[in-house]
């Protein structure tokens, strides 16, 4: 049984992306599995809340943890404030996973990048759904 990390871009949040992850998805899932995944409303973390309720695997979810908040950096930047926790967040995530699918923009900036980054580091398997990857004609 292995946890499967699934993370992406918000800017990836279109069916195409959808049905591209889930073909990705079902290649590497198997019963007993389970997913794990950053709970943010659009793009890949919404993809794996709708894998876990359509197939019933169970899912953890790491929710940024907004007690850690630095109110002195929420007074001076509030935006980085914020990538503070969700960064802390990723680092989570990319520990759970043993295999990583990650729904990358094409710039590779920002939340996505930094999960692949540390799962890269921590020697998991990373599994990456490029713009373009799916013909949705071919299925």
């Amino acid at each position: 049984m292995k946890v499967i990390g699934i993370v992406g871009s918000r800017r990836r949040d279109s069916t195409v992306d959808l049905e591209a992850c889930r073909r990705i998805f079902l290649s590497v899932y198997k019963d007993g599995d389970t997913i794990v995944s950053g709970g943010c409303p659009k793009g890949g973390d919404k993809f794996a809340e709708i894998f876990s309720k359509e197939y019933n695997i169970p899912i953890t979810i790491h929710y940024p943890d907004k007690s850690k908040l630095d109110p002195e950096k929420l007074k001076k930047n509030a935006k980085w404030a914020y990538a503070e926790i969700n960064f802390a967040r990723n680092t989570l995530i990319a520990k759970d996973s043993d295999v990583l699918i990650a729904v990358v923009a094409s710039d590779r900036k920002g939340g996505t990048e930094d999960t692949v980054k540390k799962a890269e580091k921590m020697g998991k398997t990373i599994i990456l759904v490029p713009e373009d990857e799916f013909d949705p004609y071919s299925i």
